[in-house]
């Protein structure tokens, strides 16, 4: 009976430290996947971290002001993380430029996209007043920078109703002059789009270098602002239809001719 009960014991205590050595083993083994995880999470970062370098020359280009006019191409295009900038509404953002196979509506396609930057190489010497074209370098320098944003959501060709491009329509304009003037406009609500859409360049606080005074002694009128906004006319770009519609052009006519006592 005694010798039952001491085999009983031996395989009792023999199963609990099987048990016990199985645990501690599954312990080290989840402690060295963990350890290795960690080094994989290490080297992820590591690898993140190199990789935000990638497009940093193009973005330092993007956000350079212009010697000529102080203005930059970050001022009026959005790269996701300056929206704050009031004119990014109105343009064309670079999330997703990358993927695009047509810009400018229609004006730029195909291996054109990529070699003028999907635009930029004009809005260079238009709107910035760059005297140099840009370079082969800062073509793909934006290219890349485009690239380091680029967004899955973002649709390969933007597409928007304009008498600008890919010709400016004058004969369009005709019409289109004479439905903001059948419009009434509505000072108060002028001064707000005019604060967002205009101000940036023409406002009191403005640090844009060589833009015509439309606050003081304007000599125009509504066909002539409807001709800049929607043509645009040297280094002014052309706003399209949306966001900015007829209604809001007329609305920031009458602010403008309210100021100037016409």
């Amino acid at each position: 009976m005694k010798i039952k009960i001491v085999h009983v014991l031996f395989y009792f205590c023999s199963v609990l430290l099987v048990t016990s050595l199985m645990i501690s083993c599954g312990k080290e083994n989840k402690t060295t996947v963990t350890k290795e995880n960690e080094k994989k999470d290490d080297t992820t970062k590591k690898t993140r971290t190199t990789n935000t370098g990638k497009g940093s020359a193009g973005r330092e280009l993007f956000y350079m002001k212009s010697t000529s006019n102080n203005i930059a191409c970050a001022d009026c295009h959005g790269d996701g993380t300056n929206r704050n900038n009031p004119l990014t509404k109105y343009f064309s953002n670079l999330e997703g430029a990358n993927k695009r196979t047509s810009t400018y509506h229609g004006m730029i396609t195909g291996e054109e996209v990529i070699s003028k930057a999907g635009g930029a190489t004009i809005c260079w010497e238009a709107y910035l007043r760059m005297k140099t074209p840009m370079t082969e370098e800062q073509i793909k320098d934006l290219n890349e920078y485009y690239a380091s944003i680029a967004s899955e959501v973002s649709p390969e060709v933007v597409t928007y109703e304009t008498i600008a491009l890919p010709v400016r329509d004058k004969t369009k304009l005709k019409d289109v002059q004479k439905a903001v003037m059948d419009l009434t406009g509505d000072p108060v609500k002028g001064e707000q789009s005019f604060n967002s859409s205009c101000g940036f360049c023409h406002g009191p606080n403005s640090t844009i270098k060589k833009v015509p005074s439309i606050m003081e002694d304007f000599e125009g009128n509504v066909k002539s602002i409807v001709y800049n906004v929607r043509l645009g006319d040297g280094g002014m770009p052309f706003f399209k239809n949306y966001p900015l519609s007829d209604q809001d052009v007329a609305d920031i006519a009458a602010y403008i001719m309210k100021v100037n006592g016409k």
